[in-house]
C-alpha cells in the first residue's frame, strides 16, 4: 500500500473522528477524575490505580505530569486527542492488512474496506475508552497489539511480536480480549481457514499473550512486596466467583443493550443478519467452511471478552467489552477479504453493502450521541453544583456560614425521566451520589461535614409541598437540600 493511500486514511479518520468526538474537545470528567483531583496526578499513579494494577508506563508518564500540575480538563483534551491520532493509525494497520488478502482496485470497494477498518477501530464502545483520561494509554495498547499480531502471523518475526505483546499488555491488560480476537481474525486469514495451518500460526500469538499476561501478574504480585501498597482487587481472587456469576447474569444485558452506547438490540440483530446471510450462502454454494468461519470469528469476539470475567465486572465497564463493538466489522472483513467476489447474488451481497454502511453511519451517529450524553451529565452536575453554591452565598451576605449540608431526594422520576439511560447512569446529581467532594470539585467550595440525609417528618414540615426542582432550608449552619427527581 502506497504511503500517500495511508496518509489518506489517516487523514480521513482523525477528520471524522474529532468530528463524532467534538463533545468531549470541551473537556469531560469521568467517574475518576474526582479521585485524580483530590490526590494529584503522582499518588494517583503511585498510590492508587496505575502502579497497583502493573501499568508503570501509565505511572511513569503521570508522575511527569504530577510534576506540571496541568488542569485536568486539559489532560483530558490533550490524551483524547493522542488517542485519535494512535487510533487512526490502527485503522491504517487494519486496512493494510486487508489489502494483504484482497486488493482493491474499485473505488467502491476501497470505500467498503475503509468503512471496515474504521468501524473495526472506532467501534460505538470506543465511547467507554475516550471518557478516561488515560485513553491514550489504551489506544496505545491496541495499536501494539495489532502490530505486534502482524509480526508474529504474516511476517514471522516471534522476538518483535513478543516485545510489542509484552508492551501492548503493560501499558493496559484490558485490551487482552483485544489481541485475542484480532488474533484470531488475521490468522484465519492467512491460513485460509480452520486447518492445521491455522492452529500452526496462531500457536506464537497464545504464546505471546499467555507470557505476556503472566509475566504482568508477576509484576503486580510484586507490586505490594515492593511498595507495600495494597494488592489491587483485581487480582486478589476474593471477587473471582462473584464477579463471574454477575457477568453471566449481566451477558444478556450486555449483548442486546450494549451499554446503551447503542440502538438496543440492533447490535446482535446485525450480527445475526451477517451469520444467517453467510449460512445460506454456504449452504447454496456448498462451501460450509466458510458459514463455520464465520461463525467462528464471531464467537472468539465473544470467547475474548469471557477471559475479563474474573477480573472486572463488564457492566460497569464498557471499554473491557471493547471487542464487542469490533464483532460486526471483524465478521465482515472476513467475508470481504475471502468470498467477497464469491458472492454472485446481488441481493446478498448488497445486503452485506447496506449493512457495512448502515453499520458505520449507525456507529458515528451513536458515538456522538453517546459522547454528548455524557457531556450533558457533567452539565448537569457542574449545574446543580452552581446552584447550591448560589444558594450558600446568598445566606453569606446574610452572615450565615455554611458548614454542613444535608441532601434528600424524593419523586416518583418524573424530573430524569426525560434524559436518556446513559445520562442517568453518569449523572451524580441525578444517580444519587453527589457528594461534599463533587461540589468542591465543580465549584471550589469546602464544606466540612459530609452530605446527611433527613426525615419525612423534616421535609413537610420545613418544605413546601411543590414540584420544584431543588429546593433549600437552612437551619444555623447547615444548608437542606431537597431534590425532586
Amino acid at each position: 500500500m502506497s504511503k500517500k493511500t495511508k496518509n489518506i486514511i489517516f487523514a480521513i479518520s482523525v477528520i471524522i473522528s474529532i468530528g463524532i468526538s467534538c463533545f468531549f474537545l470541551t473537556g469531560y470528567y469521568s467517574v475518576d477524575t474526582e479521585r485524580i483531583y483530590f490526590q494529584g496526578y503522582t499518588d494517583y499513579a503511585t498510590k492508587d490505580a496505575y502502579i497497583r494494577d502493573g501499568r508503570f508506563i501509565l505511572a511513569l508518564i503521570f508522575v511527569i505530569v504530577g510534576k506540571f500540575n496541568p488542569e485536568i480538563r486539559v489532560v483530558h483534551i490533550t490524551s483524547l486527542i493522542l488517542s485519535i491520532f494512535i487510533l487512526s493509525a490502527c485503522v491504517v494497520q487494519i486496512y493494510e492488512i486487508m489489502t494483504r488478502y484482497r486488493k482493491n482496485n474499485d473505488r467502491k470497494e476501497k470505500i467498503l474496506a475503509f468503512l471496515l477498518s474504521y468501524t473495526y477501530i472506532f467501534n460505538f464502545i470506543i465511547v467507554g475508552i475516550f471518557q478516561f483520561i488515560e485513553s491514550f494509554a489504551i489506544s496505545a495498547s491496541i495499536l501494539f497489539f495489532i502490530i505486534a499480531i502482524k509480526k508474529l502471523v504474516i511476517e514471522k518475526r516471534w522476538g518483535i511480536g513478543f516485545i510489542l505483546t509484552l508492551l501492548g499488555v503493560i501499558w493496559y491488560q484490558g485490551t487482552i480480549p483485544v489481541f485475542i480476537a484480532t488474533a484470531t481474525l488475521i490468522t484465519i486469514l492467512e491460513s485460509k481457514g480452520i486447518n492445521k495451518e491455522f492452529f500452526k500460526k496462531i500457536l506464537p500469538c497464545a504464546i505471546a499473550i499467555f507470557v505476556s499476561a503472566l509475566i504482568s501478574v508477576i509484576l503486580v504480585k510484586l507490586v505490594p512486596v515492593v511498595t507495600e501498597l495494597e494488592m489491587t482487587t483485581r487480582l486478589s481472587g476474593l471477587e473471582y466467583i462473584q464477579n463471574i456469576k454477575e457477568n453471566i447474569f449481566t451477558l444478556n444485558s450486555i449483548l442486546f443493550d450494549t451499554f446503551y452506547l447503542f440502538p438496543p438490540y440492533m447490535w446482535i440483530g446485525l450480527c445475526m443478519t451477517i451469520l444467517i446471510i453467510s449460512f445460506i450462502i454456504g449452504i447454496q454454494k456448498k462451501e460450509i467452511p466458510f458459514t463455520i468461519n464465520v461463525l467462528f470469528v464471531f464467537m472468539m469476539y465473544i470467547f475474548s471478552l469471557l477471559i475479563m470475567f474474573p477480573i472486572q465486572k463488564i457492566l460497569k465497564l464498557p471499554r473491557v467489552a471493547y471487542v464487542i463493538g469490533q464483532a460486526i466489522s471483524g465478521m465482515l472483513i472476513y467475508i470481504y477479504c475471502t468470498n467477497w467476489e464469491k458472492i454472485k447474488s446481488k441481493v446478498y451481497k448488497t445486503i452485506m453493502m447496506i449493512i457495512i454502511i448502515l453499520y458505520f453511519v449507525i456507529t458515528a451517529i451513536s458515538i456522538l450521541k453517546s459522547i454528548y450524553d455524557l457531556k450533558l451529565a457533567n452539565t448537569l452536575d457542574e449545574t446543580f453544583s452552581q446552584t447550591i453554591e448560589t444558594e450558600i452565598e446568598r445566606l453569606e451576605e446574610q452572615g450565615i456560614t455554611i458548614t454542613k449540608l444535608g441532601m434528600r431526594y424524593v419523586g416518583n422520576g418524573e424530573n430524569i425521566g426525560k434524559y436518556s439511560e446513559l445520562v442517568r447512569e453518569n449523572s451524580f446529581s441525578i444517580l444519587g451520589l453527589y457528594t461534599i467532594r463533587t461540589l468542591e470539585f465543580y465549584t471550589g467550595r469546602v464544606i466540612e461535614s459530609g452530605v446527611q440525609d433527613f426525615t419525612d417528618e423534616f421535609i413537610n414540615e420545613h418544605f413546601e409541598q411543590t414540584d420544584e426542582e431543588v429546593q433549600f432550608y437552612n437551619t444555623e449552619d447547615t444548608l437542606y437540600v431537597l431534590i425532586h427527581r
